[in-house]
C-alpha cells in the first residue's frame, strides 16, 4: 500500500469514509514525515503533534459523511486559527492568539478537516523571507510569501495547504517547490481572518499535488456542493500563448518549456495562438505598485505606529515608506488605471479559453534571502482572474519549473477542468 503521507486529500477522505484507514493513522504518518524532513525544510511555524493526534481521534469518532473527513490541512500563518497562534511572520505577533477561526478554517473543520498546523510565511506576506528552504535543495529559495505551504505540500508533509497571493505568492511557491498552486477569481474565497496586504487584489488560494484536490477544497472553502473535475479534451480548447513584456527575463529553460508546451498542445489538437496583452502594460505595473504601497501601509498601520523597530528594514524601506508618502489622488488614479486595463484585458480575452505563460523567471534561485520576482504573476492578480501553476518541467539545476495558466474571471470551474486537461496532456 502507498504510504499514507503520499495520499491526496481526495484519497484520504475516501479511504477514511470506507474505513480503509483512519484520520489518526493518516495524521501520524504526516507527523512522521514532518519529523523526518522538517529539520531540512523548515516549513512549519506552529505544530502540536499531541493535539493533532487527539483531534484526529475525535474526527474518527464523530464526523462521518463530511467532504474532507480526516484530511490534514496546512494553514498559512497569516490566517486566523482559534487554537493556534497566528504570527504573520513577525516578532510583533508571536503572542497573537485569535479568538476565532477565519471562515476558510471554520469551513474545513465543519467538513471534517484536521488543521495540522501553521505554515511559514514571509513577514506580513511581503518580501522578507521566512525560515523555509526548498525541499528539492535546501540551498535554494522556496519563494514566498506562501513558502511553508508550498514546501510542505511538495515534500508530502500534508496533502493540501492554504496560501495567499498579492503578487505571485501562490503561483511562484508552487513553481519553485514543484506542486499545484491555484489562485481563484478575486473574492471567490472569503478573505475574512486573513491579514491584509493589498486588499484590492489579495486572494486566498490553495496548494495541492492533484487537480482533484483543488476541486475538493474549492467546494469546502466556498461552502458549495462538491463538483469533481469534469474531463475535457485539449482538442476543444482555444489557448493563447502569452509571453508578456517580461519574456526576456525568463531563462532559456523556461522559454523553451513554455513554447514547447504550446507546440505539444497544438499537436494534441488544441487551437493555440499567440496572445498579446493590451497596450499600457508599463502604466499598469506602475499603478499596481502605487495601489499596493498605499494599501499595504494602511494594513500595517498598527505595526508602523507602535512597533516600527520590530519591522524588517526591507519592509520599512520598501512599500511602507512609499505608501505613507503617496497622496489619495495618486492612489485613486492608480485604481482607475488598473480598472481600465482590466476592462480592456477582458475584451482581449474574448474567444480564448485560457492563456499559458511562465509561472516564474526560472528555477528557484540559490539564494535564501530572496523570495523571487512576481513579474510573471502580478498582472494576473491585478486582473482578478484565476491562475494556476502546474509542476510540469525541470530546469538545468534539477529543480521544478511550472507552467502558469490564466482563465476568465468567475469561470473557475471550467478553468479547473481545462487546467486538468492541459496537465494530463503535458504530464
Amino acid at each position: 500500500m502507498t504510504e499514507l503521507w503520499k495520499l491526496s486529500a481526495t484519497e484520504i477522505a475516501r479511504m477514511i469514509e470506507t474505513c480503509d484507514t483512519t484520520c489518526e493513522k493518516v495524521t501520524a504518518a504526516c507527523l512522521e514525515r514532518i519529523e523526518a524532513r522538517e529539520a531540512e525544510v523548515d516549513a512549519w511555524m506552529y505544530l502540536d503533534p499531541e493535539t493533532a493526534l487527539a483531534d484526529a481521534r475525535a474526527i474518527d469518532a464523530h464526523t462521518s459523511g463530511r467532504l474532507v473527513r480526516g484530511v490534514p490541512i496546512g494553514v498559512k500563518d497569516i490566517i486566523d486559527t482559534k487554537d493556534m497562534p497566528t504570527g504573520h511572520g513577525s516578532p510583533i505577533h508571536t503572542a497573537n492568539r485569535p479568538d476565532y477561526d477565519a471562515p476558510c478554517v471554520a469551513m474545513c473543520r465543519a467538513e471534517g478537516g484536521l488543521i495540522l498546523g501553521k505554515t511559514v510565511t514571509s513577514e506580513f506576506a511581503h518580501m522578507t523571507p521566512g525560515k523555509t528552504k526548498n525541499p528539492h535543495n535546501p540551498a535554494h529559495s522556496p519563494a514566498g510569501s506562501s513558502s511553508g505551504s508550498g514546501a510542505a505540500v511538495a515534500d508530502f508533509m500534508v496533502p493540501v495547504a492554504y496560501g495567499t497571493q498579492t503578487g505571485g505568492s501562490i503561483v511562484r511557491p508552487a513553481a519553485f517547490n514543484g506542486c499545484i498552486g491555484y489562485k481563484p477569481s478575486y473574492g471567490d474565497y472569503n478573505p475574512l481572518g486573513v491579514h491584509d496586504n493589498t486588499r484590492s487584489v489579495d486572494t486566498l488560494g490553495m496548494l495541492s499535488r492533484t487537480m482533484e484536490d483543488q476541486a475538493l477544497m474549492r467546494a469546502v472553502t466556498m461552502g458549495l456542493p462538491y463538483r469533481p473535475i469534469v474531463p475535457v479534451s485539449v482538442f476543444d480548447l482555444k489557448i493563447g500563448l502569452c509571453r508578456t513584456p517580461h519574456w526576456a527575463e525568463a531563462d532559456e529553460a523556461t522559454q523553451s518549456n513554455v513554447e514547447g508546451a504550446a507546440s505539444r498542445l497544438s499537436e494534441a489538437g488544441a487551437n493555440v495562438t499567440d496572445f498579446e496583452l493590451p497596450q499600457g502594460f508599463d502604466d499598469l505595473e506602475e499603478a499596481f505598485d502605487v495601489v499596493s504601497a498605499f494599501e499595504f501601509a494602511r494594513a500595517l498601520a498598527y505595526e508602523w505606529h507602535n512597533h516600527r523597530d520590530l519591522l524588517s528594514q526591507r519592509v520599512k524601506d520598501g512599500r511602507l515608506e512609499l505608501g505613507w508618502r503617496l497622496s489619495y489622488d495618486t492612489y485613486r488614479r492608480g485604481l482607475a488605471t488598473i480598472k481600465d486595463y482590466r476592462d480592456r484585458f477582458f475584451e482581449s480575452l474574448d474567444g480564448i479559453d485560457l492563456l499559458i505563460t511562465p509561472s516564474a523567471n526560472g528555477e528557484a534561485p540559490e539564494d535564501l534571502t530572496t523570495i523571487g520576482q512576481a513579474h510573471f504573476n502580478r498582472v494576473w492578480t491585478a486582473m482578478h482572474v484565476p491562475g494556476i501553476s502546474l509542476p510540469l518541467f525541470t530546469g538545468s539545476a534539477g529543480l521544478p519549473i511550472g507552467l502558469q495558466l490564466i482563465g476568465h474571471l468567475g469561470g473557475d470551474e471550467p478553468f479547473l477542468d481545462a487546467a486538468d486537461a492541459v496537465f494530463r496532456a503535458l504530464g
